[in-house]
C-alpha cells in the first residue's frame, strides 16, 4: 500500500506546481498587459503636458479594443493550430476573418438601408459569413472524415480570394463618401472611437469562445498524438472540431466586427509562445491570449506613432501585422517542408 500512496503524492505535487505555475504566468501576463496598456496611452503626437481627459479616454478605449482584437486571435490561433496539428493554421489564413469582413459589410449596408445603427446588425452577419467560411474550408479540406493540412492551408486561399472578390464587388455598391473608411478598416485599423454597446457585445462573445476553447484545452494534448489516439483516449474528435470551429467563429466574427480583418497575429503570437512556455494547451490557452493583447497594444502604438512622425497619420495596424507575418509564414512554410522531405 506505500507505493500507491507515495506515486499518488508525486502525482498530486506534480499537479500542484503545474497549477501553480500557470497561475503565475497568468497573472504576471495580465499584469503586463494592464501596465502596458495604461502606457501606450501616453504614447501619441501630443506632449503628455497636453494630455486631456478626452484624448486619454479616446486611447483608454484603443488600447482596451486592441487588447481584445489580440486576445481573441491569439487565442483562435492557437486552437486551430492545435486542432488541426498545423503550424501554419489561424483564422486569417483559413478565410475566417474574411468571411466575417463580408458579414461586416453586408451588416454596414443593412443598418445604412434599415436606419439602424451599425452594431446591431454587424456582429450577427460577421458570425455568420464567419462560419459560413469555416463551413466552406472544412468541405473542401476534409477527406472521409480527416483533415489534410494541406488540403486545409489551400482551400483557405481559396475562400479568401473569393471572399475577397465579394468585398470589392461590394464597393460598387457602398455611399462613395464611405469607401475611403471601408478601405481602411479592410486594411486592419482600429476605429477612433467604439460604441459601448459593441464592446460590450463582442467582448462578451470572445470570452464565451475563449471559455470553449479553455475547457477543450486537455484534448488538444491528446490530439497531438493523432486522432485515432484521441478517439481511444475518450476524445470525440468531431464533437471537438465542431466546437472549436464554432468557438473560433465567434472569436474572430467579434474581432472582425471592432477593427476589421488583421492577419498574421495568430500565427506569430502562438508559436512566440508555445517556443517560451511549451506546447502544454493548458497553459497555452491562458498565456497566449494575454500575448496577443499585449502584442497588438504595443502595434496599435507603434503605428500610431510611427504614421505620424512620417506625417502619414494613423497607419492600419493590420498592415504591420502583415509585414512582421509574411516572413514569419514563409520561414513556418519552408521548414515544415524541410521537415517533411527529411
Amino acid at each position: 500500500m506505500t507505493a500507491p500512496d507515495a506515486k499518488t503524492g508525486r502525482d498530486d505535487v506534480r499537479a500542484s506546481l503545474s497549477l501553480g505555475r500557470l497561475i503565475l504566468w497568468a497573472a504576471a501576463l495580465l499584469a503586463a498587459a494592464v501596465v502596458v496598456g495604461g502606457a501606450c496611452t501616453l504614447v501619441g503626437v501630443i506632449r503628455l503636458s497636453d494630455l486631456t481627459r478626452q484624448i486619454w479616454a479616446t486611447r483608454a478605449t484603443q488600447m482596451l479594443t486592441a487588447g481584445i482584437v489580440g486576445a481573441s486571435l491569439a487565442a483562435g490561433g492557437l486552437a486551430l493550430q492545435g486542432l488541426m496539428r498545423n503550424p501554419l493554421a489561424e483564422p486569417y489564413i483559413l478565410g475566417i476573418s474574411s468571411g466575417a469582413g463580408v458579414g461586416v459589410m453586408m451588416g454596414l449596408a443593412a443598418a445604412a438601408r434599415l436606419s439602424l445603427p451599425a452594431w446591431a446588425s454587424t456582429p450577427v452577419l460577421a458570425f455568420l459569413g464567419a462560419m459560413a467560411s469555416c463551413l466552406a474550408v472544412y468541405l473542401v479540406a476534409q477527406r472521409r472524415g480527416r483533415l489534410d493540412p494541406y488540403s486545409l492551408i489551400l482551400s483557405g486561399v481559396i475562400v479568401n480570394v473569393f471572399n475577397g472578390a465579394i468585398m470589392l464587388a461590394g464597393n460598387l455598391y457602398i455611399d462613395p463618401h464611405r469607401i475611403a473608411d471601408l478601405t481602411y478598416w479592410a486594411m486592419g485599423q482600429l476605429p477612433d472611437s467604439t460604441p459601448t454597446a459593441l464592446l460590450a457585445v463582442c467582448g462578451s462573445c470572445i470570452v464565451a469562445g475563449w471559455a470553449v476553447l479553455m475547457a477543450n484545452s486537455a484534448a488538444y494534448n491528446v490530439l497531438g498524438l493523432g486522432d485515432d489516439v484521441a478517439a481511444s483516449s475518450g476524445v470525440s474528435v468531431n464533437r471537438l472540431r465542431l466546437a472549436t470551429f464554432g468557438a473560433v467563429g465567434v472569436m474572430t466574427a467579434a474581432a472582425v466586427a471592432l477593427a476589421g480583418p488583421i492577419g498574421f497575429l495568430g500565427l506569430i503570437v502562438p508559436h512566440v509562445c508555445r517556443m517560451t512556455f511549451g506546447p502544454d494547451h493548458r497553459l497555452g490557452m491562458i498565456v497566449t491570449p494575454l500575448a496577443g493583447a499585449i502584442f497588438l497594444m504595443i502595434a496599435e502604438t507603434l503605428c500610431r506613432s510611427l504614421g505620424s512622425a512620417m506625417g502619414l497619420g494613423r497607419v492600419p495596424v493590420g498592415i504591420l501585422t502583415a509585414l512582421a507575418g509574411g516572413p514569419f509564414f514563409i520561414f513556418l512554410l519552408r521548414t515544415r517542408f524541410r521537415g517533411a522531405a527529411a
